[in-house]
């Protein structure tokens, strides 16, 4: 009972088609994987209720599917977050960050010490580093190297990216609290998406987001094409040595 509090969010979108703001045909082919972040959560979960790790568990999942209805959130639309905080929709196309900042604030409520998401989030972070080196967020220094240090231990590739200030204010907007994509998203994409994410992390704790592609696009040993776990090796690492069985 005395355990530290461990919050694991992943990312669970089953199908993304873009919504309204349609993918193109090459983009929508393989979303099937957008659950990818969901996947590697739960395999992580496994691993530590597996060994026993001495942390209270919080598994979240929030899963949906974004498709084309008559019900669906059209561009400028305003969605007001769990908590409380308004959102508006730049793209509906940006729809992972609304349920992980959801979960995140349901999380919060518990008073973690630590909080994790896994997510399939961006494009833009396979533009920046390709589909092997996931990067990462976290404002804890210390973390961010014990997990670069298991990283390379593990051989399951991660690369650190800055919560650059800088850009927080291209997250404003008029009519809302933060738009879920601002108008020149084509630039730091994958960094916009973690502040957007760190203005709804719970008020207590650390905390840690990857934004990972959870594809294998190549056969490798013990590898087929397909869904594939990264960073979750590496944060077991972390995880076990900083909250060993009792």
């Amino acid at each position: 009972k005395d355990a530290p509090r461990l919050a694991l969010i992943g990312k669970g979108v089953c199908f993304d088609t873009g919504g309204l703001n349609l993918k193109p045909e090459r983009g929508m082919g393989r979303m099937k994987k957008d659950m990818g972040g969901a996947a590697n959560a739960l395999g992580l979960a496994h691993m530590i209720m597996d060994a026993k790790l001495n942390v209270r568990l919080k598994l979240l999942i929030p899963a949906v599917e974004n498709a084309v209805s008559g019900s669906a959130f059209r561009p400028g639309d305003v969605f007001t977050s769990r908590l409380g905080k308004t959102v508006e929709i730049g793209n509906t196309d940006a729809e992972g960050r609304l349920i992980l900042a959801d979960a995140l604030a349901y999380a919060g409520e518990g008073k973690p010490d630590l909080t994790i998401t896994l997510a399939t989030l961006t494009g833009a972070a396979r533009v920046a580093l390709g589909p092997d080196y996931p990067p990462y967020y976290t404002d804890d220094d210390a973390l961010a190297a014990e997990l670069f240090a298991a990283s390379r231990s593990e051989r399951d590739l991660l690369w650190r990216m800055p919560l650059a200030p800088e850009y927080e204010s291209w997250l404003d907007t008029d009519i809302a609290d933060v738009t879920n994509l601002p108008k020149n998203a084509a630039f730091g994409g994958s960094i916009l998406a973690a502040l957007f994410l760190k203005r709804f992390e719970p008020p207590t704790g650390r905390y840690l987001h990857i934004d990972h592609y959870a594809w294998s696009m190549r056969v490798r040993p013990g590898r087929p094409v397909g869904g594939e776990a990264q960073g979750i090796r590496a944060l077991f690492r972390v995880l076990h040595d900083r909250f060993p069985p009792a």
